[in-house]
C-alpha cells in the first residue's frame, strides 16, 4: 500500500515527520534510482526501492515493543546532533526503532519505543486520548484555585494549555503535584505550570495509559506484554458526542373534581342540579354529600338523624329492633 514517503521515513524511524519532509527537500530520498523532492510522493516499502543517503529501508519482520524508563539527560530522539546521549543508547539494536512521542531532556520517566508506525500514531495521537500521568515537583504551595486553573486552562505563547486532572501530592515549602494529560504538546506540562506562577523543579513520567513504572528502575527498560499493546492501541477512544437523553414527561395531572363529575372546570352544577350553597350559610347540621350525610325528613322541615344518604346507618326507628 502506498503512503507519503515523509510517513515511511518517520515510521523506519529516520526522523520525525517534519525532519523527514526536510530529509526529502534535501534530496537525500531516492525512490527506485530517482531523487524525490516532493512531500507529497507516495511509495510502497514492500514494493519500491526506498533509500536515504543511499541507505535502502527495510521493513521490519517483526514488531517491537519497548519500555524504557529514561533517565535525565537523555535525549528522546534517534540521533543528537550535539552527541549527547540518547534512548537508543538504553535499550537492545532493533531494526527501525524508535522512541514514540517526545519526553523533554531534562525529564525522566516513561518512554515507548516500538518499530510499529501504526502503534505509535495510534498512541501518541491526541485524537485516542491516550492519558500520561505526571508527578511535578513545583515551587510553592498551590492552592484550590490554582488547581481549577490547571484544569480550566492557561495560556502560554499564545497557546491553550490544560490539565485533565490536577491534584496536590504533598506540601510544605514545596509541592508535588500529580497531572493528567493526553495531548502531548512540546513541554507542556512544565509551560503549564510556569504559566500558573509555579515553576517545576522536577519532573517524572510515571504511566502511559495503563502502563506504570511500577517494578522497572530509572535506566532499564523491558517488553511490553501483548495485553498492553492492545490496551495502548484501545486507548480511551475517540471523544463521541453523546445523544441527549430525552426529558421524561410529566406526570399527567389528576383531573379536577369538576372533571370527574363530568363538569368542565369552572362551570357550575349541571343542569337541574341545585347549587351547593356557601359553608358559610350552611346551618350545623348540614352537610352536602358524602357518608353519613342527613337527609330530609318528608313532610317536615329540617333532619332525621337516623336516614344517611348511601351510607352503612340505620333507618328511622320505628320501635323495636
Amino acid at each position: 500500500m502506498q503512503e507519503r514517503l515523509q510517513k515511511i521515513l518517520s515510521r523506519a524511524g529516520i526522523a520525525s515527520r517534519r525532519g523527514a519532509e526536510v530529509v526529502i527537500e534535501q534530496g537525500r530520498v531516492r525512490v527506485n534510482g530517482t531523487v524525490v523532492k516532493e512531500l507529497g510522493a507516495k511509495a510502497d516499502l514492500e514494493v519500491d526501492d526506498i533509500r536515504v543517503d543511499d541507505v535502502r529501508l527495510r521493513a521490519p519482520r517483526e514488531k517491537t515493543y519497548l519500555l524504557l524508563n529514561k533517565p535525565r539527560g537523555v535525549v528522546a530522539t534517534r540521533h543528537d546532533p550535539e552527541g549527547r546521549r540518547t534512548v537508543m543508547d538504553l535499550v537492545p539494536p532493533v531494526a527501525g526503532l524508535f522512541p514514540v512521542g517526545r519526553l523533554d531532556v531534562g525529564t525522566e520517566g516513561l518512554i515507548l519505543l516500538t518499530n510499529d508506525g501504526a502503534f505509535a500514531e495510534r498512541v501518541s495521537h491526541p485524537r485516542y486520548e491516550v492519558p500520561r500521568v505526571y508527578h511535578a515537583k513545583v515551587r510553592g504551595v498551590l492552592d484550590e484555585p490554582t488547581l481549577h486553573k490547571l484544569t480550566e486552562g492557561v495560556f502560554s505563547d499564545g497557546e491553550r494549555l490544560r490539565a485533565d486532572a490536577a491534584r496536590i501530592l504533598e506540601a510544605s515549602n514545596n509541592s508535588w503535584l500529580e497531572l493528567r494529560l493526553h495531548e502531548g504538546k512540546n513541554r507542556e506540562v512544565r509551560r503549564l505550570l510556569e504559566a500558573a506562577g509555579h515553576p517545576v523543579s522536577k519532573l517524572r513520567r510515571v504511566s502511559i495509559g495503563p502502563v506504570t513504572d511500577r517494578g522497572l528502575e530509572v535506566g532499564a527498560y523491558r517488553q511490553l506484554l501483548p495485553q498492553e499493546v492492545a490496551a495502548l492501541l484501545r486507548g480511551a477512544g475517540p471523544r463521541e458526542k453523546r445523544p441527549a437523553h430525552p426529558r421524561a414527561k410529566p406526570a399527567p395531572k389528576a383531573p379536577r373534581r369538576e372533571e370527574r363529575r363530568g363538569r368542565p372546570p369552572g362551570f357550575g352544577p349541571k343542569a337541574g342540579q341545585a347549587a351547593e350553597r356557601p359553608r358559610s350559610e350552611r346551618t350545623s347540621g348540614e352537610r352536602t354529600g358524602g357518608r353519613g350525610a342527613l337527609a330530609p325528613r318528608a313532610g317536615k322541615g329540617g333532619f332525621t338523624r337516623g336516614s344517611v344518604r348511601g351510607g352503612r346507618g340505620r333507618g328511622p326507628r320505628t320501635g323495636g329492633r
